[in-house]
C-alpha cells in the first residue's frame, strides 16, 4: 500500500493530457482497463508495483499525481 493517495482525477487529466487511452496506459503498466478506471473513479489505489508503472508510462512525477488535500492520508 502506499502511503499516500493518489488521485484519479490527477491521474485521468495526465493520461488524457499525454492522448493515451485507458487501454493505452493499462498496457504500459502492466494492469487491466478495470484496473485504470477504478483508479480514476477514486474507487482503488494501484499498488507500489503498478503507481510506479503508471508513472514510468506518464513520464510523471508525485506531484502530478498525489492527492494533496490535507483529508486524503
Amino acid at each position: 500500500m502506499l502511503s499516500r493517495r493518489i488521485s484519479g482525477a490527477k491521474l485521468r487529466r495526465v493520461r488524457e493530457d499525454r492522448c493515451l487511452r485507458v487501454t493505452d496506459l493499462a498496457t504500459a503498466a502492466g494492469c487491466s482497463t478495470w484496473n485504470i478506471y477504478k483508479i480514476e473513479q477514486g474507487d482503488s489505489q494501484p499498488s507500489p508495483q503498478v503507481y510506479a508503472a503508471l508513472k514510468t508510462a506518464l513520464r510523471a512525477e508525485d506531484h502530478d499525481l498525489v492527492d494533496e488535500t490535507p483529508d486524503a492520508a
